[in-house]
């Protein structure tokens, strides 16, 4: 059954304005998308935490409006951007929000208002589509069940404001105090898992995760060319030693350890099968997640 957020009364509420929001983005090599990202809301304070790109990224962030751009010099994970991000907000809500999607002034302006109806919240997020504007996976696989739903692309949405249990990465606000009490993201997860780990942890300091499906943002992550064998190996590493990562910190060591040694065998198998018939990119998928779900074990 779905939990319906806690509205305020209508006449408490102050008027919302978005000179309370700053936009934090973390990237990398992101110069062939990030210019539609910052001009979506061209004048909207922002921070864009520059994670040692070797393109023309942080040129392209310091030639808007009201946009600091910090170069970290290295990568050190999307969490750890983030992070870095934070410490330069004092705004009520910090929006973060990928390169590569795009969310203008009135969808953020629902998201705003969606905040002021819901004191108790501490993330908010819109729905996420694809540039043809087909609903993805904005909200969690629970709410999905719990609404009858498949994982088809071409589920509906539901209506009105829901409180889910978890929320995209993609595009979300978030209350900045509450991210500084909850001491942000884990920068133990590099990649992966770890928007799961904050959602985790914002519902347990006791506030509301709520998905606003009457805003959206535009996600183009899905249009990118097929990795090379090796970018899929580095990739699906970071998703298998973030997922055992996941599993440890919420569902304790013994069945982390469980759960991995359930993976391994199947994995091993396609990785070997995928291998001896030359699917290179898919068996350098099976090696990586198998390898990188062992490396929390083995280092």
């Amino acid at each position: 059954m779905l939990t319906q957020p806690r509205a305020q009364n209508q006449s408490q509420m102050p008027d919302p304005d978005l000179s309370s929001i700053t936009r934090l983005i973390v990237s990398y090599n992101s110069g062939q998308v990030i210019a539609d990202c910052l001009d979506a809301i061209p004048d909207q304070p922002t921070v864009v935490i520059d994670n040692d790109s070797k393109d023309n990224s942080a040129q392209i962030c310091r030639q808007r409006s009201n946009t600091k751009v910090i170069e970290t010099g290295t990568n050190a994970g999307f969490g750890a951007g983030v992070n870095r991000g934070f410490a330069e907000i004092d705004t009520a809500w910090t929006l973060v929000i990928n390169p590569d999607a795009i969310l203008d002034a009135s969808n953020l302006q629902r998201l705003l208002d969606c905040a002021q109806k819901y004191p108790g919240a501490g993330m908010i997020a819109p729905a996420i589509v694809d540039n043809d504007g087909v609903p993805d996976h904005s909200h969690d696989k629970a709410l999905h069940r719990r609404l009858g739903m498949t994982r088809k692309r071409l589920d509906p949405l539901p209506e009105g404001a829901v409180c889910a249990e978890f929320l995209s990465g993609a595009a979300f606000m978030v209350r900045t105090d509450v991210a500084k009490k909850i001491g942000g993201f884990d920068e133990a997860f590099f990649l992966f898992y770890e928007d799961d780990d904050f959602c985790w942890r914002i519902a347990d300091a006791g506030y509301s995760l709520i998905l606003e499906p009457g805003a959206s943002a535009m996600h183009l992550g899905g249009t990118s060319t097929p990795p090379s064998a090796r970018i899929a190996y580095r990739r699906d590493y970071h998703m298998g030693r973030s997922l055992t990562l996941y599993r440890q910190k919420h569902l304790g060591p013994t069945r982390a350890v469980l759960m991995a040694l359930s993976d391994a065998p199947a994995l091993c198998a396609k990785a070997i099968l995928r291998s001896l018939t030359g699917n290179w990119s898919k068996a350098a998928r099976d090696w990586g997640r198998l390898n990188g779900t062992l490396s929390r074990f083995f280092g």
